[in-house]
């Protein structure tokens, strides 16, 4: 719901959705969008399929086979075209299949150098997000294929990592159109992905999340941010509380345990001599 009874109606879940929407007067619309994107609840968009992204993910999904369905979660820039802003243009759509989808992506020339606006296959990996985004995501049913699009402020977050001008253009859409994320809704978001803040495995990515999120912070809020104190901190002092160790701490916690089932010691048995 938009949070205008009466006016907003939607079955959730529903491959389709009937809703007024389009005959409100612009104030309440904007009212319905800001509403719809809070980051605490499921994105529920009205997609707008006549999109570039829109043309290219219905390509994509005649280009696989229909004797079947396929599961394929849509994330990158491409869910702010469809969802929030018809001419917020990218060059690629960033796709996640269960199944490898390249030589039917190759023989439909949607891969890169085959068309202007390409289909990247992405490994799951790729989406950085908090472990329960798929609660706050849109599902929508399009032929043969179940389409999931990530809430906007987890495409958000995934690109905190690399930040470029692009990802930064990103946020700037987001927040003028919907008034989201907020300072403190953003800061909730990132300590659910705390652990991009550790040291990259692999040097060669030269990714800083930290100081990008200083940067983002300057950029989009015009201030200055304490990441350590105000991310990092409270989100080890959640997990800590979550695992009740806020008081006893890890290592009075296991002598307590040790202390409670005390390791067996062998008898000794005497050698006898000849």
């Amino acid at each position: 719901m938009c949070g205008w009874p009466g006016l907003c109606i939607g079955i959730e879940g529903s491959p389709t959705v009937w809703s007024t929407r389009r005959w409100l007067p612009s104030a309440l619309k904007k009212d319905c969008v800001m509403n719809r994107f809070s980051p605490r609840q499921r994105w529920s968009p009205e997609l707008h399929w006549n999109t570039p992204a829109g043309g290219v993910i219905d390509r994509l999904i005649d280009a696989l086979p229909s004797h079947r369905t396929w599961r394929l979660i849509i994330f990158g820039s491409a869910p702010l075209q469809l969802g929030l802003d018809p001419h917020f243009l990218s060059a690629d759509i960033d796709v996640i299949s269960q199944d490898d989808i390249t030589d039917f992506l190759r023989s439909a020339g949607l891969l890169k150098g085959q068309a202007s606006i390409y289909v990247e296959p992405c490994p799951a990996n790729t989406f950085t997000a908090a472990v329960d985004w798929q609660e706050r995501a849109h599902t929508e049913v399009r032929r043969h294929a179940v389409l999931i699009f990530p809430h906007p402020i987890d495409i958000l977050v995934s690109k905190v990592k690399r930040l470029e001008e692009k990802d930064l253009d990103a946020f700037r859409l987001v927040l003028q159109k919907t008034g989201h994320p907020t300072e403190d809704e953003l800061k909730e978001a990132l300590r659910r992905v705390v652990d991009i803040y550790r040291p990259n495995f692999d040097e060669e990515t030269g990714t800083d999340s930290l100081t990008n999120t200083k940067i983002l912070w300057r950029q989009i809020y015009g201030k200055g941010i304490d990441v350590r104190r105000e991310i990092i901190a409270r989100a080890l002092a959640d997990r800590r509380k979550a695992y009740h160790l806020e008081k006893t701490g890890i290592k009075r916690m296991l002598k307590e345990v040790a202390g409670r089932y005390p390791a067996k010691r062998k008898k000794r048995t005497s050698k006898r001599r000849r």
